[in-house]
């Protein structure tokens, strides 16, 4: 698990003295980058990951000191050394990862919630703190804030979903680390027949909160989905008309009927999507959409990998999912912020 959205929940479940460690810079490379997070528990338990395991018994040492100190501390770690005596450990990631280590007092606990209810609600937050005074930080969204911080730059204009943005920036000539926060991914996925299992265990596996759609209870049942985070199952014009998209959200059709298809994609076309894609060959697609634009739709869904049998198409599938939530290619739409 290392979805922060999912590692801040966890810390506020548990509510044990918790120390938060975040990558906030990299020179070089390295197996994760600028906004990686993890929690180290007093317990000696830690959720997340910030290296490929080369650092985080370092790190834990670390925040061993710091349980209940309501302090900052930063730490830099040169993984460039060739030899088995530096961090290397004989040609590493060739990188210098700096590390910072935040005590959770009371203050981050409840800028943690904040996130929390944000992000739930599918909602992007900004967070600022201090690189040195653990009294100075915010967190913000489109229309709410809270924390210490003032003068704090707010952005304006448009961003692009899921962008990566983390580093340092300076506020009246002191340091402070920001970092874009952004919900777990969502699919809507319509059709819950046998070939859409492999998808949904896997768009589970890499964060996506699946939300599955059928006319047929037998299909769309826990026993078939166990790791789906909701099942609905009435007549699907009926479950179409009563979902809500929100524009982070992505939607894949694979019904295998046509007229349920051709429905879909008539009452899709009214929302700004960040994914939106079709099971079948675009012969069929053209049929379905009566020559009607879609630009937004992908067919024949998923990456040109010659994949054959359900659990291929699938890899195919959420990889093109995570390339356009990525930005590896061209984004289909802006959020505002």
């Amino acid at each position: 698990m290392g979805f922060i959205p999912e590692l801040i929940k966890t810390v506020i479940e548990e509510g044990k003295p918790t120390v938060l460690a975040q990558i906030i810079h990299v020179e070089g490379s390295a197996y994760r980058k600028e906004g990686a997070w993890m929690f180290f528990f007093q317990d000696k338990t830690s959720i997340g990951l910030l290296s490929g395991g080369c650092l985080e018994n370092d790190i834990h040492c670390r925040a061993e000191t710091m349980f209940g100190t309501g302090k900052t501390a930063i730490y830099e770690y040169d993984l460039r050394a060739e030899d088995d005596i530096g961090w290397g450990r004989g040609i590493g990631c060739q990188g210098v990862i700096t590390v910072m280590l935040r005590d959770v007092d009371r203050l981050l606990l409840r800028l943690l919630r904040f996130m929390h209810r944000q992000l739930e609600e599918g909602v992007p937050v900004r967070f600022i703190q201090s690189m040195k005074d653990h009294t100075s930080m915010i967190c913000y969204s489109a229309d709410k804030q809270y924390g210490t911080l003032k003068d704090a730059p707010i952005a304006d204009g448009k961003i692009r979903p899921y962008e990566r943005s983390a580093g340092k920036i300076h506020i009246k000539d002191e340091s402070y680390y920001q970092q874009w926060i952004w919900p777990s991914p969502v699919l809507h996925l319509f059709g819950a027949g046998p070939d859409a299992r492999p998808l949904v265990k896997m768009a589970s596996e890499v964060g996506y909160k699946v939300h599955l759609y059928d006319w047929r209870p037998a299909y769309c049942t826990k026993e078939h989905f166990p790791t789906a985070a909701s099942f609905s199952v009435n007549n699907m014009e009926h479950l179409m008309k009563e979902t809500v998209f929100r524009q982070l959200d992505s939607v894949i059709i694979k019904t295998h009927d046509f007229q349920i298809d051709q429905m879909l994609l008539k009452h899709l076309r009214n929302f700004e999507l960040l994914y939106v894609g079709l099971l079948g060959s675009k012969k069929r697609a053209e049929k379905l959409l009566l020559n009607e634009q879609f630009d937004q739709l992908r067919t024949p869904i998923g990456l040109p990998i010659g994949a054959e049998g359900a659990e291929e198409i699938a890899v195919s599938i959420i990889a093109e999912m995570i390339a356009v939530r990525r930005g590896a290619e061209i984004w289909p739409s802006l959020v505002s912020i």
